[in-house]
């Protein structure tokens, strides 16, 4: 899969500089460790951040690429793409302050709505360079995790991958403390369509309604397979949710601590 970025791969200051008014897309990847306590079940993942005056979408590459398919003539061919650990959509709204997550557990759909995050930086003197832009330390704190960012003013977009934003300039990379989680900018690329937040089909909840069904989820994972359409036997429920709750049970990682 990782070869298909090749072609989203470009010179980003001179496609920022000749296209600043036009929306656009930064190329992460994304490394993060499954297992607190196994340094050895790190993973990785592209993800997509895609800015549109004010607004801005943060998805998995796998997510972008279903949105696609389903939007095509051709939706069968969701069945060859690989599943990704984050089935979110996470939109920022810069200019009312808002935070909308969407949430797709296949038959269960939930949204959360609530104020952007308070973040509070502390901009530090250190500099480096990455993908061709100069860029400024910066650290936070935010849901039991302590980050250093490194942002470039150069791209005067006060964005960022996942739930971050707030600097004067857009962020190219960012980890915690523990380098549990790692964002790094790969490339950017502009784009001509825009980011709509399609909805509808979500239900809303609050974070701790979420909370509540991931851990009903974590101890029979089958929920998510309800269908009325579909007849599993019991069986084959039974067996899936003995082989997910084993893996699961080395899944307790979550980028969000408290």
């Amino acid at each position: 899969m990782k070869k298909i970025y090749a072609l989203f791969l470009f010179f980003p200051a001179v496609l920022f500089s000749q296209h600043n008014n036009n929306n656009l897309r930064i190329i992460y990847e994304l490394t993060f460790q499954i297992d607190s306590l196994n340094p050895a079940s790190k993973a990785s993942e592209y993800m997509f951040l895609e800015i549109d005056e004010g607004i801005s979408v943060f998805k998995s590459q796998t997510v972008h690429l279903k949105d696609s398919i389903l939007d095509s003539k051709s939706p069968q061919g969701i069945f060859g793409i690989s599943k990704s650990k984050f089935n979110y959509k996470i939109f920022k709204d810069l200019k009312n302050e808002e935070l909308i997550s969407l949430y797709d557990f296949t038959s269960y759909k939930y949204k959360i709505k609530t104020r952007l995050p308070g973040l509070t930086w502390q901009i530090e003197n250190e500099k480096k360079v990455i993908i061709g832009y100069e860029t400024t330390l910066a650290r936070t704190r935010f849901k039991g995790r302590d980050y250093e960012a490194w942002f470039t003013p150069n791209i005067p977009i006060a964005e960022g991958p996942y739930k971050f934003y707030g600097l004067p300039g857009l962020i190219l990379e960012i980890q915690d403390s523990k380098n549990h989680y790692h964002f790094k900018a790969l490339g950017i690329q502009k784009i001509r369509n825009s980011v709509i937040i399609l909805d509808k089909d979500y239900t809303q909840i609050i974070e701790a309604d979420l909370k509540v069904f991931l851990r009903k989820i974590k101890e029979k994972p089958s929920l998510i397979l309800n269908n009325p359409g579909i007849n599993i036997p019991k069986e084959g429920m039974d067996k899936y949710d003995r082989n997910q709750r084993a893996r699961l049970q080395y899944e307790n990682n979550p980028i969000e601590l408290e």
